[in-house]
């Protein structure tokens, strides 16, 4: 008779703990929804936020040669966009090409990355040649 009152107490704690078990199962993944959620969100907003300033950028980069302070000809200049800006053929327009520029546009307080520093590197190291492809 002892035997089976534990017993019985044994099933009920074990089955109070499962459905304990499960009912914390369930708040928790709704948590981890709700947190996923609202995480997706801000990703979303802070995604189409970089992603209007990259495009408004991109714009905005190809009118910096028409800028009065802008020091060379907008005619000499050619949009690359990646890896940079722009491309001066510097006396081009004249008949007279002095120089070649490579310029990078940045706003504010924006840094060249990592492969632009490269570049930048190279052609302060003047690693610069000139090379002609012929197709027959």
């Amino acid at each position: 008779m002892i035997y089976e009152i534990i017993i019985i107490l044994l099933i009920a704690i074990v089955l109070y703990l499962w459905f304990k078990n499960r009912e914390w199962k369930l708040k928790f993944e709704q948590r981890v929804e709700e947190f996923l959620k609202q995480e997706e969100e801000k990703i979303r907003r802070d995604a189409i936020e970089r992603s209007a300033r990259s495009l408004s950028g991109k714009a905005l980069e190809k009118f910096v040669p028409f800028l009065e302070r802008f020091p060379y000809d907008a005619h000499d200049v050619r949009w690359l966009g990646d890896p940079v800006d722009l491309i001066i053929f510097d006396g081009y327009s004249r008949g007279n090409p002095k120089k070649v520029v490579f310029c990078e546009v940045k706003s504010r307080e924006s840094k060249l990355s990592k492969k632009q520093n490269a570049i930048k590197k190279i052609v302060e190291g003047r690693a610069v040649e000139w090379d002609e492809f012929r197709v027959d």
